[in-house]
């Protein structure tokens, strides 16, 4: 369960924690790292969207994720910002991750709303860019963008 000063803020609770651990019940059920694997390997993953649900409540957040510093092998996170969309209440509404574009070009910094239909691209209801300096998600025209399938014509 979501504690008192995560419920029902639109998100903005969850900016600066660390995570994980995340509250008791709430998982994680997407992410991907934002990165340029022509940069120096050990920085490909220095950001990254998460994607969280409680299933207690219902409520479904997204995280702008920055990599905090730290000792050990498990990775820890800042978060840099939180969306809750009131679209997620919708349980046909999915968050795309790491499959969109902007104008065309790749762009994993891209978060998208999108209803799953039987095509190759979607296109989303709206969408968000991580800007890494600004640390926050900022809105992107949803027809600017359009969001990879990728079980697109896998038959099983």
């Amino acid at each position: 369960m979501l504690p008192a000063a995560l419920a029902g803020d639109g998100g903005r609770g969850w900016v600066g924690k660390i995570v994980p651990p995340y509250p008791d019940g709430v998982v994680e059920t997407a992410g991907s790292c934002i990165g340029d694997p022509a940069a120096a390997p050990a920085a490909l993953c220095d950001h990254a969207i998460a994607v969280l649900h409680d299933p207690q409540s219902g409520l479904r957040t997204i995280l702008a994720l920055t990599q905090a510093p730290h000792f050990g092998k498990q990775p820890l996170w800042r978060i840099a910002d939180a969306l809750e969309p009131g679209e997620l209440d919708d349980r046909g509404v999915e968050v795309a991750t790491a499959t969109c574009r902007l104008r065309g070009r790749d762009d994993a910094a891209l978060v998208a709303l999108v209803r799953p239909t039987e095509r190759a691209w979607w296109a989303p209801l709206r969408a968000w860019r991580f800007d890494i300096a600004a640390g926050q998600l900022q809105p992107v025209a949803a027809a600017d963008v359009r969001c990879r399938n990728e079980g697109f014509g896998y038959d099983g």
